[in-house]
């Protein structure tokens, strides 16, 4: 991790409060979960606890891109977090007094949608006024790396102190953690652009308009970015399904049920997350789209193994990591491109669209494990995912070369 990084003030304090908020929400997800567990008694119930969080991105990621381009990005941070706050104190009021009605919890996952689709608009435009641009991979692979570091290391301290407090406990923690979070965001100086300094009527919904008019236009004029964002999501149109519904199932065909080969299945899944992380937190690249594919490789390459878990199960951890390694290779250089390549005044809408395609792809992964891939075997389930990824590599890299040979082409003329 580059020194100069952690010698920025501002930088140092958004990673603070990046580190507090997810130690909090890590919480939050153990305690919702557990809690509806012993509630409903129902898989069916916490399956659909991720789609008011789906719907509120997909409506509101688009307000929260304009938000973010128009307007203080700090500021925006700072409301959406204590606007978290209270609806996780909330939940955890509910909880406390033992009350099991489901639909307020639904209402309250939507809710936590809408303002998280406020927060990373805000957050990835923050990100490029503190940081140069040179810097911007490094960054974001700082941040990638806390990220899934906490979401190995977390659940284990929590399953811990949820063994000794009341439940309701860790809801109250997710609120503390925001409210940290909210000191450290608040702390952060910066030289505001002068278009955040032009912007501050009260914007009319036909600005709205022609704002979201603005960055798609963009998109049709930068075709590189435009792939970049594309290819960095059309993965997920299999990735989604793959990993919940395959990874399950083949642990259960691996091990008789045996609900310790998920854990670790997912758990070599989260180690090579965190060394793709790292690597990428130190890599210099330019072309972002080839790292992207090469993510999507690697992806491949771990879903082909997977295939011969169920008779080698070393194979089948072996897949799951270097399936994990993959991720970050697509998820960093996407936003490092959306930073770097878009206009200024247009990166929290691109951003905000890249956002729409990722839930689009993820709703549709969704319908398709429901419809056909889910009813497969699971060999057939990751046979398929890992040829498609494959495709989808070897299609982006002719693109990408055909792209690149257009460009030098113009450049000899």
């Amino acid at each position: 991790m580059e020194a100069s990084l952690w010698k920025n003030r501002s930088f140092l304090k958004l990673w603070l409060a990046q580190l507090t908020a997810n130690i909090g929400d890590q919480c939050y997800s153990f305690a919702l979960l557990w809690y509806l567990l012993q509630a409903t008694k129902s898989g069916s119930a916490l399956s659909v606890l991720a789609i008011p969080e789906m719907v509120a991105g997909l409506l509101f990621y688009l307000v929260g891109g304009v938000l973010a381009d128009r307007f203080s990005p700090r500021l925006l941070m700072v409301g959406a977090d204590i606007a978290r706050v209270a609806v996780v104190i909330g939940v955890g009021v509910m909880a406390a007094y033992g009350i099991e009605n489901f639909a307020f919890f639904l209402a309250a996952q939507f809710l936590l949608g809408v303002f998280s689709s406020v927060f990373q608009p805000a957050r990835t435009v923050a990100l490029t006024n503190i940081i140069p641009l040179e810097s911007l991979s490094r960054a974001n692979g700082i941040l990638d790396t806390t990220f899934r570091t906490i979401r190995i290391l977390a659940p284990m301290t929590i399953g811990l102190l949820a063994s000794a407090v009341p439940l309701s406990t860790l809801f109250f923690v997710n609120a503390g953690s925001y409210l940290v979070s909210v000191f450290f965001v608040f702390a952060i100086q910066y030289s505001p652009r002068s278009r955040q300094e032009n912007h501050t009527s009260k914007l009319t919904m036909q600005q709205y308009r022609q704002d979201i008019a603005t960055g798609v236009s963009e998109l049709r004029q930068n075709q590189p970015l435009f792939l970049i964002l594309l290819f960095g999501n059309l993965g997920y149109l299999i990735w989604l399904v793959t990993y919940n519904v395959g990874f399950p199932f083949l642990a259960e065909r691996m091990n008789q049920g045996d609900g310790s080969t998920l854990a670790m299945l997912m758990g070599f899944y989260g180690i090579g997350n965190l060394l793709g992380s790292l690597y990428m937190s130190r890599a210099y690249y330019t072309r972002h789209l080839f790292v992207i594919l090469m993510g999507w490789m690697m992806q491949a390459g771990g879903f082909l193994l997977l295939t011969g878990g169920i008779s080698l199960h070393w194979i089948a951890f072996l897949g799951a990591a270097l399936a994990g390694i993959g991720g970050p290779l697509i998820g960093i250089p996407t936003v490092t491109a959306i930073q770097i390549k878009a206009s200024e005044t247009n990166v929290g809408k691109v951003y905000a669209i890249n956002m729409l395609l990722f839930t689009f792809f993820g709703m549709l992964s969704s319908i398709l494990g429901a419809v056909w891939l889910g009813k497969l075997p699971v060999q057939q389930l990751f046979l398929i995912s890992g040829l498609f990824l494959a495709v989808l590599t070897v299609v982006g890299l002719y693109v990408e070369k055909h792209k690149n040979t257009q460009k030098h082409q113009s450049f000899g003329a």
